[in-house]
């Protein structure tokens, strides 16, 4: 089974809205971590007000660097996204403290966001935390942009063996502005940053062949039945993690 995962951090709603709809096309789920979209200034971060099917899962993407209030950090994001039950977090911050807070306001999993070359099995991670299960991540488009050598083609992606595998999940990671725009390398993402919030459809993947994240997932789901598709928790769950 495979998860597509989008990290939204403070993507567009046009942005998540078009890399969503090429899922929806394909009847594919996906889980989307989000971020506290009020802190972006400019107001055009995506909320994901009305945007998805209930196929897709939300989940979190919480931010505890330099903050000294890991419950804030919850209680905020979960005013936001209430029906959240996992997480990934910005830059792999995790640990007890986190995790303990997490949990006590209905946190069922975390994915790490860190890139796992072999097939590791959920697992609960802490003998106290029985229906807490920790997944890990096979594929990154970002980790990608500094591989020259990586083609951005399904030929090139980790543990296929195990895609259509109903017992096994290989989680990939992407980001919808990195997708929205086809971007391959670094100096790609680094050009965009000052214009992050603003969406220049005549720079998108409609505009080009193509060549970069866009094309890697557009053969995915070309190339692999939805059926084979799953959220995190769906898998869980079906997996026994927890109950339903």
């Amino acid at each position: 089974m495979i998860a597509i995962t989008f990290d939204v951090d403070w993507a567009p709603d046009k942005i998540v809205a078009d890399v969503v709809s090429l899922l929806d096309e394909k009847q594919v789920p996906a889980t989307l971590f989000c971020t506290n979209y009020t802190k972006d200034h400019s107001g055009n971060s995506s909320n994901l007000s009305a945007l998805l099917h209930k196929r897709h899962e939300v989940a979190l993407h919480p931010d505890f660097q330099n903050t000294s209030s890991y419950a804030e950090q919850w209680q905020q994001l979960l005013a936001l996204y209430p029906q959240a039950r996992g997480w990934r977090s910005h830059n792999g911050m995790t640990g007890w403290p986190i995790i303990k807070e997490g949990v006590a306001r209905g946190m069922r999993y975390e994915v790490f966001s860190s890139v796992f070359d072999g097939y590791v099995t959920p697992s609960h991670v802490n003998g106290a935390l029985k229906d807490y299960v920790a997944f890990t991540t096979a594929f990154w488009d970002s980790h990608r942009f500094h591989d020259r050598s990586f083609s951005w083609s399904l030929r090139d992606m980790p543990l296929q063996q195990y895609y259509l595998d109903p017992d096994k999940i290989i989680v990939l990671g992407f980001h919808p502005n990195i997708v929205y725009y086809d971007m391959s390398y670094t100096d790609e993402y680094d050009a965009r940053k000052s214009s992050y919030h603003e969406v220049r459809e005549e720079d998108s993947y409609r505009h080009r062949p193509r060549r970069g994240a866009m094309k890697l997932l557009e053969e995915l789901l070309g190339s692999v039945p939805a059926a084979n598709f799953s959220t995190v928790s769906s898998f869980a769950i079906r997996a026994g993690h927890w109950l339903a």
